[in-house]
């Protein structure tokens, strides 16, 4: 007679070790989402939001300013332009002109704020390299002050 070896099943098995990897999954899951701090809110915030509504209110007030940024080709890299009407003129000089390069934050540049007689700001665009450039302009003292954003592209050089 032959005798029957017991056979062993692998069902018992697989789904034991199914559930082992899933536990282990999870667990070091956890552990990597315990170890990660993630902080939702800095510790000064509602000074943050007190001073972003200031800046919405600048922004407000700016809307129907009419000033214009823009690059002008003159002479070998161009100028950037930046001019006021006469309503919307700093009158104390208190300002800047921050020119913001998204690609590149360390050629960044703050300029202070210098309107001529004409009510217009001329900046040498030479030193700027090609691309996109943000000019934020922000004048006036405290909360009532001005501000005005706006994207300008600075061409590469022409080769003649």
């Amino acid at each position: 007679m032959n005798p029957v070896a017991p056979r062993i099943e692998p069902w018992p098995v697989g789904i034991a070790a199914f559930f082992a990897v899933v536990v282990s999954l999870l667990a070091s899951w956890a552990v990597v989402a315990l170890r990660n701090r993630e902080e939702l809110v800095s510790p000064d915030y509602y000074e943050e939001e007190l001073a972003y509504q200031s800046h919405i209110d600048r922004l407000r007030r700016s809307a129907d300013s009419g000033v214009t940024i823009a690059h002008v080709p003159d002479g070998q890299d161009g100028i950037l332009r930046i001019g006021w009407p006469t309503a919307a003129r700093p009158v104390d000089g208190r300002g800047e002109v921050r020119l913001y390069r998204p690609s590149e934050a360390a050629r960044d540049r703050r300029i202070p704020l210098a309107v001529g007689a004409d009510g217009v700001q001329r900046i040498d665009a030479s030193g700027l390299k090609p691309g996109l450039w943000r000019v934020r302009v922000r004048w006036g003292h405290g909360d009532s002050g001005f501000f005005v954003e706006a994207p300008v592209v600075i061409p590469p050089p022409t080769v003649r």
